[in-house]
């Protein structure tokens, strides 16, 4: 096992992997960062959000995120942001 892990083959595996990982977690952290700026905004433009409209932009991707940071600054209403939410 200790020759395995002193090879070259096995070390840029490893080296792969970490940075696969690392890259992972950023996204992961701004994706997070994403769905609370939307939901902040939601609350101080419409006080409280419905839990529903919250669950589903849980289960949003970074992308359809920043999508609806923009809609969530110039619809005039909650339903309307909602009719803007993906399925």
């Amino acid at each position: 096992m200790t020759v395995l892990r002193e090879s070259p083959w096995y070390q840029e595996i490893l080296q792969e992997g970490v940075a696969q990982g690392i890259e992972q977690g950023i996204e992961q952290g701004i994706q997070q960062e994403r769905r609370g700026s939307l939901e902040r905004i939601l609350k101080l433009r419409f006080s409280e959000i419905p839990s529903e409209i919250s669950v589903r932009i849980q289960s949003l991707t970074l992308e359809q995120l920043e999508e609806l940071m923009a809609t969530a600054l110039t619809v005039n209403s909650l339903d309307e942001f909602s009719q803007n939410l993906p399925n």
